[in-house]
């Protein structure tokens, strides 16, 4: 009896443990003739800009895989699926996630969700303006 209560714990106790798969990553974008900068982010993303005395921006992107294995989130990362893409146009900017349509992963029980959280910290020589961000005059 003991037996199957120490395993019937033990096995409690390693499911309450377990969590999803996660990771934060990070990227550089320089700025350096670049005086206007804009977003065009995936709806379902968290997304939010914090100003930082940087004079690059940064992005820290953290994903969480809902009822996911490991391995997903390596093959997901390796495709990008979570990337902003910088696309130049002469002095602007545009960080564009690189996945639009997301589609829906199929695990062993059942799909996953993913919940993306994005920091951009731009550069404080920067202000907003309508969802855009220009270079303050020196």
């Amino acid at each position: 009896m003991r037996t199957l209560l120490l395993l019937f714990f033990l096995v409690s106790s390693s499911v309450a443990f377990t969590q999803d798969p996660a990771d934060i990553f990070h990227k550089t974008v320089d700025l350096d003739s670049i005086n206007q900068v804009s977003f065009d982010i995936y709806t379902n993303d968290q997304f939010e800009v914090r100003p930082w005395p940087g004079d690059d921006i940064l992005i820290e992107t953290s994903v969480v895989l809902n009822n996911g294995e490991p391995h997903i989130l390596k093959f997901f990362m390796k495709k990008l699926r979570w990337d902003l893409e910088p696309e130049v146009n002469g002095n602007q900017l545009k960080l564009e996630s690189g996945d639009k349509v997301r589609r829906v992963v199929q695990g062993t029980e059942g799909s996953t969700s993913e919940t993306v959280s994005i920091v951009i910290y731009m550069p404080e020589n920067f202000t907003e303006a309508g969802g855009v961000y220009h270079r303050k005059q020196q």
